[in-house]
């Protein structure tokens, strides 16, 4: 048996894939980049996307059948690019130097 999977994006765009049982999600998601949606804007790599089934977002280390995903069946799945990570520019602001004056004080 094998998992027919529509997956399903945010903007109602959907790409269908076969998984043989026992495929893990990490390897779904590599297969699923070589049949990618061309108008969809690609992304960096399997660690920079979501699978949702069941409400429930899949971990890279886990398989299909942990999540009790049935095989035999088209089951739909919701994908979500995870938006890529702002840059962060570190600003040094200037330290503000130390007045030093001089003065006397006389009684």
């Amino acid at each position: 048996m094998s998992y027919q999977v529509k997956f399903m994006f945010a903007d109602a765009v959907t790409t269908e894939c076969e998984f043989p049982a026992g495929v893990g999600v990490l390897e779904a998601k590599g297969k699923l980049l070589e049949a990618w949606p061309a108008e969809k804007e690609p992304v960096d790599g399997p660690a920079s996307m979501r699978m949702i089934y069941g409400g429930k977002v899949l971990e890279d280390s886990k398989k299909f059948e942990d999540y009790k995903i049935p095989t035999g069946q088209k089951v739909i799945m919701h994908l979500q690019p995870k938006p890529p990570q702002p840059k962060v520019q570190v600003v040094e602001t200037p330290q503000k130097q130390v007045e030093q004056t001089r003065c006397c004080t006389i009684l």
